[in-house]
């Protein structure tokens, strides 16, 4: 595959050279004050990024709430002009970044080969964030995906210790929460669950908001051996089949995950029909 070149563009001011220590005096690089959006970008001509509108929804959001001015046009077309090179066949990783000083920074890289790999199934460990319910609590900022990511990179490395590729928060009542980069979805009696969203500090992802209409379920992580299967969903890998958690096996459905993976990567899922079989496949 084609890998695309890495590039750098800020936002009002046009594209620098990709490595170039663009703000040593940023605020969300000192102190994780701003959000940030990554997203999938498929090559060709056009080059497309997945899903933008829907990112860019949720950056203006995150923006509202950091109370920083948010410029969608601008934001657009910077996207747009930053992945207009990826070779056709070619996988981009996009990434737009916003501080509270108002800086806006937009990266292209090649999606890591990490990621790349785990789209063929992650083993999960589960690490308690401790976290209780707080509804209304907006200086949380449980709707923004926040710059502020020290405890999920310290979250993947502890799976890493542990031997596993991934980890799942749970809360302080050992309810299951989201990963540390992914949200988690499940398939069990013919319907999708996930975990509550609402004051338990659990973003809403895009990629899961695709897969269509699913019960939000409460549940601990070790009844996922019982389910139908289960993904851990994000934007750049897609739909990552979990194959354990805590060297506990769940059960896998390679057909759905097929379904699945061509629905969140936003491109045909190689000998699936465009339609789920029937009672098992689709949203429930």
């Amino acid at each position: 595959m084609t890998t695309p070149c890495p590039r750098t563009a800020v936002l009002g001011g046009g594209e620098v050279p990709w490595d170039s220590p663009v703000a040593p005096a940023d605020d969300a690089g000192l102190r994780g004050d701003g959000c940030f959006e990554t997203l999938l970008v498929h090559g060709g001509e056009p080059a497309r990024a997945v899903r933008l509108a829907e990112h860019l929804d949720r950056f203006a959001r995150g923006a509202q709430e950091l109370e920083v001015p948010f410029d969608r046009a601008g934001w657009e077309a910077l996207a747009r002009s930053l992945t207009d090179d990826v070779p056709a066949g070619a996988e981009a990783a996009l990434r737009l970044s916003l501080s509270r000083s108002g800086l806006g920074i937009a990266t292209l890289r090649p999606v890591p080969a990490a990621v790349l790999a785990g789209r063929g199934g992650v083993r999960v460990v589960t690490l308690p964030r401790g976290t209780v319910a707080v509804p209304g609590a907006r200086w949380l900022l449980a709707a923004v995906k926040t710059s502020s990511y020290a405890v999920n990179s310290a979250a993947l490395r502890e799976a890493a210790r542990r031997g596993a590729d991934d980890a799942l928060f749970v809360d302080a009542g050992g309810l299951a929460l989201e990963g540390p980069t992914a949200n988690l979805l499940w398939r069990a009696d013919g319907e999708w669950h996930t975990p509550p969203v609402a004051g338990r500090g659990v973003l809403a992802g895009t990629t899961l908001a695709a897969v269509g209409p699913h019960r939000e379920t409460a549940l601990r992580p070790s009844r996922l051996a019982g389910v139908d299967g289960a993904w851990l969903l994000s934007s750049l890998r897609g739909a990552a089949p979990v194959l354990a958690v805590d060297g506990v096996p769940v059960p896998r459905d390679p057909e759905l995950t097929r379904w699945l993976q061509g629905i969140a990567l936003d491109r045909p899922a190689p000998g699936t029909s465009a339609a789920p079989r029937q009672g098992g496949s689709g949203p429930g």
